[in-house]
């Protein structure tokens, strides 16, 4: 009785696929008669399910007998070891660290991911790094399409909401001009603003100003405030009287002596003395009452000072009852329950914003500073609690708290329509 030869499955695809040639050896060929591999290569392979992965069985197989032969065993250790470190990478640093430092290096990052991409793709990449893929792919689109017509280089039709690059220019002069270095990017921004050369808020200036880096600026703790601050409802309700210290380089201390309106945080009178008198003090506030009402008839008026023996004294005691249907004085901490703070902060803004910044050698120097720097201060810097106006023009009788929404929004709509109708070559739709 004759015996029938039996023949792998996978030799019959081979020849029904037409590719013995190149995947079977010769000898195992030659043994086969011509006969069964007619009939092989006549079987219809449109229905066999799987029969293409045939033609990569050697490889597979060859693979498999690579990755788990004993030289190998080095290679796998290394990876698993390579894995472990990136797990602990990420939960060490954190998700939040890892993804930030990823976006600052976003070019790197998607070059890595094209040269790769054969090996695992973008979402592979973002579950091995716990990050949103819609994030990889965002960063794709703006390292292959950097835009010529976008200040952050994002395609502008992609993201239409972003500044103009004439916008994001005007940012970049105004806040790169040695004339303002000292100025913080809010009395900038309400310049820039007040004169009409940008629509975009303060909050887009700070914003551009962070990913761009026009200004670099350290961030400072903030010291507690208090939850009832004394603030005035208007011009010339209530003032603040302190006095500071300064040092010339010639080594002699001078005192600066100052009044402020807390609504409009304009200086009503000030003065630079070598000593710290209550005769001197008086005459300030004497002058500020003058400077401020004109010789016109003033009431309800509260000045606000510390407990220093130049506010606390008979001198003020007595002005003050004679003046009391008048004026009122209230000693910060012991009187009221808030603190001098405001006119503190004008003092510190005074020094490091200007005084700091020169080389004041003596009387002379200090008061030619000293006026220059009320000037700048009055007429020329916004100050951030006036909305975009200086301590002048609030007193003159302007808004701090207007709004520009309206011309915000208008902008915004401009801008859109600019972004999305720019001439563009790219090819990123």
């Amino acid at each position: 009785m004759a015996l029938y030869q039996k023949y792998s499955t996978s030799l019959k695809s081979c020849f029904a696929l037409g590719v013995e040639k190149s995947l079977i050896e010769k000898a195992v060929l030659d043994k086969i008669p011509y006969s069964t591999s007619s009939t092989w290569r006549t079987i219809d392979t449109k229905n066999i399910i799987g029969i293409e992965s045939e033609k990569n069985l050697r490889k597979n197989l060859s693979d498999i007998d690579i990755l788990f032969h004993p030289a190998m065993q080095v290679p796998r250790k290394i990876t698993v070891a390579c894995g472990k470190f990136v797990m602990l990478l990420i939960n060490v640093i954190g998700k939040q660290n890892v993804l930030k430092a990823l976006r600052e290096n976003k070019e790197n990052c998607i070059n890595f991911l094209d040269e790769f991409a054969d090996l695992f793709s973008y979402q592979n990449f973002a579950e091995i790094l716990n990050v949103s893929s819609k994030a990889l792919y965002n960063w794709k689109q703006q390292v292959k399409f950097k835009c010529d017509h976008s200040a952050l280089l994002h395609c502008v039709k992609r993201h239409p909401n972003q500044a103009t690059t004439s916008e994001v220019s005007v940012i970049k002069e105004w806040l790169s001009n040695s004339e303002f270095q000292y100025w913080g990017i809010h009395s900038i921004w309400a310049n820039a603003f007040q004169k009409e050369q940008t629509n975009l808020s303060k909050q887009a200036w700070y914003h551009y100003n962070k990913i761009i880096g026009f200004r670099k600026y350290q961030k400072k703790g903030k010291k507690p405030t208090n939850d009832n601050p004394l603030r005035a409802e208007h011009i010339n309700q209530i003032w603040h009287a302190d006095i500071t210290v300064f040092k010339t380089l010639d080594g002699i201390k001078y005192y600066i002596y100052t009044v402020m309106d807390n609504y409009s945080r304009y200086i009503h009178s000030w003065r630079i003395e070598k000593v710290v008198s209550a005769k001197i003090r008086l005459e300030t506030i004497q002058e500020a009452i003058t400077n401020a009402f004109l010789e016109k008839n003033y009431q309800n008026l509260q000045l606000v000072t510390d407990g220093g023996p130049e506010n606390d004294n008979l001198t003020l005691k007595e002005f003050m009852s004679q003046n009391s249907a008048s004026i009122t004085h209230s000693i910060a901490l012991k009187d009221i329950q808030q603190s001098n703070s405001m006119m503190e902060a004008f003092y510190r803004t005074t020094k490091y914003v200007s005084l700091y910044n020169q080389k004041i050698e003596d009387y002379a120097q200090l008061l030619k500073a000293f006026q220059n720097w009320i000037i700048e201060y009055h007429t020329q810097k916004p100050h951030y609690n006036l909305g975009i106006y200086t301590p002048l023009q609030i007193l003159q009788g302007a808004d701090k708290n207007q709004k520009f929404k309206q011309r915000m929004t208008d902008a915004a709509i401009q801008r859109r329509e600019i972004n999305k109708n720019v001439n563009c070559s790219q090819k990123c739709d």
